[in-house]
């Protein structure tokens, strides 16, 4: 066999096992964000001065100027310590970090120099540094440097609409507040300057991510000035970022439900079975993104760990989101959650960074699976009171068992041709979710019957 031929084999095998894995072809640039599971979703602008969530502009009917001069100028983040929300997010066991640099206000969260982002007597750039007193500080490039040292992937959030901008007035469409055009020539001219913006926030700040949202205007058709934001718009944004940065990830809300971008993004839910394609469920801790005084309803770092490890067992990635305040600092709840999800990461971490989908197609009522090459992550959330647990039967070799927590301990277990039964302990390790691994040769691989 000649040199050319063997290593064009091993190649083959290589993708076979990672494909098989996956069980869809994850690209190499996306490589890293499919292993890494777990990032900090970030909503903050000035609606985080007001505190009543970030879509206050459309719902409470606020005009541009009263929203400009009562809400936006009043915005003065000058407790916002990237340091802190990188490490809280590093502690959390967070790879990644997405924060809005545009949300749907339209307040550009850098110093923007394109002409016509501007305030409404169109003598202001309205952003952070030049429409504020809070100064020149730029916190997205603050930011962005201590992920950089935290070894956290860094990402930008920017909305394809925009509430404030000359050439949107905010509408309601089927009881959404969205976005219509003055005219085709305004929609034509926003659109570049949309790009000019992006390339800025590429240029300025070198995102590994830019995620996109704010695309509800769109038309699989000709454009109208209701409905302007087109397929053939999505697929050009996508080109255009791309030129820019090859190695950019770019979510599907470049235009959602086309099988654009580099990922799905369902929002505030986990689908029932994997994703044909690479997917990331973005939840809030709340009931709010943006900060809301009013809403204290925060989860339990309990039900917060069981998601992450559901979509995880169905291939996907967990986004979660935090609202800091208009003076830019966390939240108690937010610090308390974090640091309790990281403390059960610590121990756990194995079982979720480059981990996959379970080997079988349903699920057990008493918690889920993840896989890596050479182990079956078995985890439970509500552990059996009669001593034995029942998983089904695996077409590899099992080498052994043990619970995570203590891999020097091995547990018995009886094998039959439908059902590995194994002995637990009487007491959960783990009282949010206790994990045992099933040790075996090769990719975890279902029985089959």
């Amino acid at each position: 066999m000649n040199i050319k031929r063997f290593y064009l084999i091993v190649l083959f095998i290589l993708l076979l096992i990672f494909q098989t894995s996956a069980q869809y072809s994850v690209p190499p640039k996306m490589k890293w964000w499919y292993n890494d599971r777990f990032g900090m979703f970030i909503h903050f602008g000035s609606y985080s001065f007001l505190g009543h969530g970030e879509w206050a502009f459309s719902i409470e009917k606020w005009s541009k100027q009263d929203y400009q001069t009562n809400v936006t100028a009043k915005f003065d983040p000058i407790h916002f310590n990237a340091k802190e929300i990188a490490d809280l997010a590093k502690r959390a066991g967070m790879k990644y970090l997405v924060i809005t640099a545009k949300h749907h206000e339209g307040f550009s969260m850098w110093d923007t120099h394109v002409a016509s982002f501007k305030d409404v007597t169109g003598t202001k750039f309205y952003d952070l540094p030049q429409f504020t007193k809070f100064g020149q500080r730029d916190i997205l490039k603050e930011l962005r440097d201590a992920c950089r040292l935290d070894g956290i992937k860094f990402g930008l959030y920017y909305s394809i609409l925009d509430w404030n901008h000359a050439s949107q007035t905010i509408s309601e469409t089927n009881g959404q507040m969205y976005s219509t055009m003055k005219s085709t020539e305004a929609c034509a001219d926003y659109i570049r300057d949309m790009k000019a913006q992006l390339k800025e926030l590429i240029d300025r700040y070198h995102p590994d991510i830019l995620w996109f949202d704010g695309d509800w205007t769109y038309n699989s058709n000709e454009p109208t000035l209701n409905s302007w934001w087109t397929k053939s718009d999505g697929i050009d944004l996508y080109k255009f970022l791309v030129r820019l940065n090859p190695k950019l990830l770019i979510n599907e809300r470049v235009f959602r439900g086309a099988g654009l971008g580099d990922w799905m993004c369902p929002e505030q839910k986990i689908p029932e079975k994997p994703e044909s394609r690479p997917w990331e469920t973005c939840q809030t801790m709340n009931k709010s993104w943006g900060y809301n005084a009013a809403d204290s309803d925060y989860k339990a770092p309990a039900v917060l760990i069981r998601q992450l490890v559901e979509v995880v067992s169905k291939d996907g990635n967990y986004l979660l989101n935090i609202g800091p305040k208009g003076d830019g600092s966390l939240t108690k709840q937010t610090v308390n959650i974090l640091s309790e999800m990281g403390k059960w990461m610590d121990n756990n971490k194995q079982s979720i960074y480059a981990a996959t989908r379970s080997p079988f197609a349903v699920q057990p009522e008493w918690g889920y699976f993840t896989k890596r090459n050479g182990k079956l992550f078995i985890h439970v959330f509500y552990w059996p009171q009669n001593g034995t647990l029942e998983i089904p039967a695996l077409a590899n070799r099992i080498k052994k068992i043990y619970l995570l927590n203590n891999p020097e301990k091995l547990l018995t277990y009886q094998l039959t041709s439908s059902i590995i039964k194994i002995e637990i302990p009487h007491n959960a390790p783990d009282k949010i979710n206790s994990i045992m691994v099933v040790e075996v040769n090769g990719i975890p691989k279902a029985k089959a019957n």
